[in-house]
């Protein structure tokens, strides 16, 4: 079976195509990436207000039935997400993955890393920074019950009385998640496989209360102006580094560590390649 039959390339090309990526990002000009995560902490934002006003419209069924608002929130707030990579913005989440990629096949110097990195954090922030002032507290989008609740409750219990600890590990499940979304991105080429590859992994980590960097670039700051006890402080603190490390950790170790090893150092990818060529090995079809 071809690329262009099963709409999908194999784990090892996919796993080659990553790389490439991330040597594209350690040598993109620092403007054009800036603009990209900018545009990137826009687009996941406007999905985190569609995903509150819509699990966070019905609070007696939250009462009842507590699982589905966040199955509703986890079905929603990834469409953020896929319009990233329809679009080509970016996100700081993935750089993890493309970046320990990049320095286990030894590409690049400590400069580029360091710039892949900051570069990316500070664009999201000021995307999701203009959604809360331009787009959720200037438009009262969610400034009144029973909305108002949901995001301040919101913050207060996944982050002003969690334990940091807590937060840092939340946060690396969601870099493992959020990175592996990216991978199976890279994979499929057909649009809705690649619309449901990006979907699925984010709604598990959405649906179970994984922080999101970006994520909460956007609700946190949203919170503090409706009156959330949060200092700006105990943002940077108690919000940004554990998650913001969380999600590095995740999708450094979970997705990126491991498709290098697997796929380009051990050269995995032969079996990979035969299996979705059908090629022919010692006189047998492989299955």
């Amino acid at each position: 079976m071809s690329k262009a039959e099963s709409g999908a390339l194999s784990p090892v090309e996919a796993a080659q195509e990553t790389l490439e990526t991330a040597v594209h990002h350690l040598n993109e000009p620092s403007q054009l990436a800036l603009l990209k995560n900018i545009y990137g902490g826009l687009l996941l934002s406007m999905g985190g207000i569609a995903a509150t006003v819509a699990s966070g419209g019905c609070p007696s069924l939250a009462n009842s039935n507590p699982g589905l608002p966040r199955i509703l929130n986890g079905l929603i707030f990834p469409l953020g997400l896929v319009f990233i990579y329809f679009v080509g913005a970016e996100l700081y989440t993935g750089y993890p993955m493309w970046l320990t990629m990049a320095v286990l096949s030894r590409k690049g110097t400590v400069g580029q890393y360091l710039r892949a990195l900051l570069i990316p954090w500070l664009g999201n922030l000021v995307g999701a920074l203009l959604t809360v002032f331009m787009f959720t507290y200037g438009t009262k989008v969610v400034s009144e019950d029973p909305y108002k609740s949901k995001v301040i409750e919101e913050l207060s219990s996944t982050i002003i009385t969690a334990p940091w600890h807590t937060i840092l590990l939340k946060a690396t499940g969601c870099g493992f998640m959020v990175t592996l979304a990216m991978f199976i991105g890279t994979q499929n080429r057909d649009g809705i496989s690649k619309a449901l590859g990006l979907h699925l992994p984010f709604f598990i980590t959405i649906t179970s209360g994984f922080p999101h960097t970006v994520e909460y670039m956007w609700m946190a700051p949203t919170a503090m102006l409706m009156g959330a006890k949060l200092s700006i402080g105990g943002f940077l603190w108690k919000c940004m580094l554990p998650i913001s490390l969380g999600n590095l950790l995740g999708g450094a170790l979970f997705t990126g560590a491991y498709n290098w090893y697997v796929y380009l150092e051990c050269d995995d990818g032969k079996k990979s390649r035969d299996w979705f060529t059908g090629q022919q090995e010692d006189g047998e079809t492989v299955t």
